[in-house]
């Protein structure tokens, strides 16, 4: 469990760092697309994303088997996992271009799916 609290507290200090108010981020060093870029507080707020997405990854693949087993149990889960997550990486990607609240609908999809897949693989 250990992995899984390191994870949590690494996406607990990124999306802190990201909600820090415009005013205050700093120089866009990367232009996305009209009033979207990456500051310099966005790339500091990307170490420890990456990390806790790092810690993610290693702590689901050492219990692959357990995960695997549950999702075998219930092949809907797994469909509607998988749908979940694309569905939540594609509304993500999407805002970057068109309606701006869709960042929270899609943040919101693929980390609901994470974390049921982290958690299931975390019981012991």
């Amino acid at each position: 469990m250990k992995w899984l609290l390191g994870c949590g507290i690494c996406f607990a200090v990124a999306l802190v760092l990201f909600m820090v108010p415009g005013r205050l981020e700093g120089p866009v060093l990367v232009a996305i697309s009209p009033g979207h870029g990456l500051s310099l507080l966005d790339v500091l707020a990307l170490v420890p994303l990456l990390g806790g997405v790092i810690l993610l990854f290693f702590g689901l693949w050492q219990r692959r088997e357990r995960l695997d087993a549950v999702l075998s149990r219930r092949p809907w889960w797994a469909r509607l996992g998988a749908f979940g997550a694309g569905l939540g990486l594609g509304l993500l990607l999407a805002s970057v271009f068109t309606f701006f609240w869709w960042w929270a609908i899609g943040a919101a999809l693929l980390t609901a799916v994470m974390l049921t897949a982290a958690l299931l693989a975390a019981r012991t």
